[in-house]
């Protein structure tokens, strides 16, 4: 009898143990992803606010400039100005100079002075504008003309979307990441109800496993397994998860996806491929 009491708490011990273990060690998908979505969130919130202090910045910039434009336009005004004075004074000053008619008082010395300094003072202003403006000779440098625009012709008929599938699918060919994810995304923005959609949402996931940002992958492969539930990039896209959690260190959540892509869809390649990752990872 008391070997019986001794055999039950033995065994009431083992289930306790496993069951601590259980919880202790399994990690939901839905809990990493949760993680994932909130780095992810925190990531975005930080590129708007950069975003926002750069447009601040070049609105400022935008402001000084135009401020600056128009100091120079009152500058070039002034110059104006200042060169229509300059002128009567030296027609003034021919005039003091003048030899006077018979009967006339003669031209004053202080009257010929002051019109003497006052253009030499209008010249020098003259040309402290003219070096601030950067003009040559006085004169203001002409305005370019604004280049004609080089606007794609009309008649070029725009792409159909098998053609923007083939560049994309060869753009990732090429190892060129950035350009196939650009170019899958221009497929779904175009034809969101498109028989591609799902392979070029799966895509773009490959784009950033291959880049080996494999959080942002899984949450690409997401997308695929919840918007085309019905496509044929499913499995994939679990067997993938899979490898991404591998990667990122998670043997927990790979494993789980690894026997879900065994459990349903049993026939498939990526079964298989997960069966064999199942083998290294126990």
């Amino acid at each position: 009898m008391r070997t019986l009491g001794v055999f039950f708490t033995a065994a009431a011990v083992v289930l306790l143990a496993a069951g601590c273990a259980t919880r202790r060690d399994v990690v939901t998908i839905d809990t990493r992803l949760s993680e994932i979505e909130m780095r992810e969130s925190e990531e975005r919130r930080r590129r708007e606010e950069f975003a926002k202090a750069r447009e601040a910045n070049e609105a400022a910039i935008r402001q000084m400039a135009a401020s600056l434009r128009a100091q120079m336009d009152e500058l070039r005004d002034e110059l104006r100005g200042f060169r229509g004075r300059l002128e009567e004074l030296e027609f003034a000053r021919q005039q003091a100079k003048a030899p006077s008619g018979e009967g006339s008082a003669p031209p004053r010395e202080d009257r010929w002075q002051r019109l003497e300094e006052s253009a030499q003072q209008l010249s020098q202003r003259i040309a402290r504008i003219e070096e601030h403006l950067k003009l040559d000779s006085g004169a203001a440098a002409p305005t370019r003309p604004p280049e004609p625009s080089r606007i794609r012709p009309e008649s070029a008929a725009a792409p159909s979307e098998q053609e923007l599938y083939s560049r994309a699918k060869q753009f990732f060919d090429q190892g060129n990441m950035l350009q196939a994810r650009r170019s899958f995304e221009e497929i779904l923005q175009r034809y969101p109800r498109s028989e591609n959609a799902d392979n070029a949402q799966f895509w773009i996931a490959e784009t950033f496993y291959r880049e080996k940002a494999y959080e942002k992958a899984i949450l690409e492969y997401q997308k695929v397994i919840e918007k085309y539930p019905k496509g044929n990039k499913v499995p994939a896209a679990l067997l993938k998860q899979g490898y991404a959690f591998l990667a990122l260190g998670d043997k927990v959540n790979s494993r789980l996806l690894f026997e879900e892509v065994i459990r349903k869809h049993p026939q498939t390649a990526e079964a298989r491929a997960a069966a064999e990752k199942l083998k290294e990872i126990r």
